[in-house]
């Protein structure tokens, strides 16, 4: 696959990532004590869109950059804080999926969704700090 599908196919994860970030935050900042009504379909329709690209991102991504931290320094920033989003991402899905059946107690699907809000944040930490490296990356 050609460096201009990639760059778009990261372009609209990141529409995704922030469509699931307005979503997923807006509401609680403005007062709501969960994610109800228009916003949480929102969310929840954006989470498999940002999931498909983010598998495929990835891996186009370690084709592309390889898994080494071989590079320079500002390059091994830029690939810990991915490869952390990536590690990141797989408890932030899996509690979700967990809390949205009937498998665990309720305390535990409240403890799930803790899981999945504080992950969320650090998602949210570890793009904005992708976003960081790779712009002093570019000069």
């Amino acid at each position: 696959m050609d460096r201009s599908k990639q760059k778009m196919i990261m372009a609209m994860g990141f529409v995704a990532f922030f469509v699931m970030a307005i979503t997923g935050f807006l509401p609680l900042i403005m007062g709501a004590k969960v994610l109800s009504g228009w916003w949480m379909i929102l969310h929840a329709t954006a989470a498999p869109v940002f999931s498909l690209l983010l598998a495929v991102g990835a891996l186009l991504w370690v084709r592309s950059e390889g898994m080494g931290l071989k590079d320079g320094a500002q390059n091994k920033c830029t690939k810990k804080a991915a490869w952390a989003f990536l590690i990141l991402f797989i408890p932030n899905a899996l509690s979700i999926l967990f809390s949205m059946n009937a498998w665990f107690p309720s305390s535990t699907q409240h403890t799930f969704l803790s899981v999945h809000f504080y992950t969320a944040i650090g998602l949210c930490l570890l793009v904005l700090l992708h976003l960081n490296f790779s712009r002093k990356n570019k000069g």
